[in-house]
């Protein structure tokens, strides 16, 4: 299966061969890689070059590193989070700014809405009932809602309803991206009171099975929220992370 490497590349040519081959199906979860010393004689590489090739690995998901008697490397499933965040730390160096992130939560949450009136089960529904009590509960404390799980999980719910993994990623990644906005620039309750209040409204669209209704509440929604976000922005002197604000 895998290949003698270039000693200049070394590391890069082995993370990319154990890729390829778990990509490709040779490889599944589960699957345990063969021994450190064998790996080591398949490739023609020093146990240190082994070894850092196999870290990165790790951390890119694909492989966990069991230390010990029995121990070794198995093959793992790359979970969504660390998908996530190697894609928050590309997005990071590309200057990803507030309206890159509205624009596309304008393109996908409306549709997202649209297709969960048609779809949403009794159980999806007390789950959104549920979050947006909790965020009433919080604002009545005085606490603000902004970045916390309640009001992001509200937007997963629907995304999760679609059973798009594309969308789901899509949609959380961008979500996660923009709490880190909310927080950074710390919007006042009443930001919260009207983030909750789109909620109520998108909710009571989808309880009624009204997938135009839906759609233009949440569209309503993330335009809302964007044109919040920029102003306080601009009131706090900040200077954009892009050309676009």
């Amino acid at each position: 299966m895998f290949e003698q490497v270039r000693p200049k590349k070394a590391a890069l040519e082995i993370i990319g061969q154990i890729r390829q081959a778990i990509l490709s199906g040779q490889l599944s979860p589960g699957d345990r890689l063969p021994s450190e010393k064998e790996l080591i004689a398949r490739f023609g590489v020093s146990k240190n070059t082994m070894r850092e090739a196999l870290r990165v690995l790790e951390v890119m998901g694909f492989l966990t590193i069991r230390q010990g008697p029995g121990g070794g490397a198995e093959v793992m499933a790359v979970d969504m989070r660390t998908t996530q965040d190697s894609i928050a730390n590309f997005l990071h160096f590309q200057n990803t700014s507030i309206t890159d992130l509205s624009e596309v939560r304008h393109l996908v949450e409306p549709y997202l809405a649209g297709l969960a009136a048609g779809r949403l089960r009794q159980g999806e529904i007390d789950r959104l009932e549920q979050l947006n009590q909790s965020c009433r509960e919080a604002l009545a404390r005085g606490e603000s809602i902004v970045g916390g799980k309640d009001e992001v999980d509200f937007h997963r719910t629907l995304a999760h309803v679609s059973e798009n993994p594309v969308l789901i990623l899509v949609t959380d990644l961008v979500n996660s991206l923009l709490t880190d906005s909310k927080r950074h620039l710390q919007p006042g309750l009443d930001f919260s009171r009207r983030v909750l209040a789109a909620h109520e409204r998108i909710l009571a669209a989808l309880k009624a099975k009204d997938a135009s209704a839906a759609a233009q509440e949440m569209r309503r929604h993330v335009d809302e929220v964007a044109e919040e976000l920029l102003e306080l922005r601009q009131k706090s002197g900040q200077a954009p992370t892009s050309r676009r604000a």
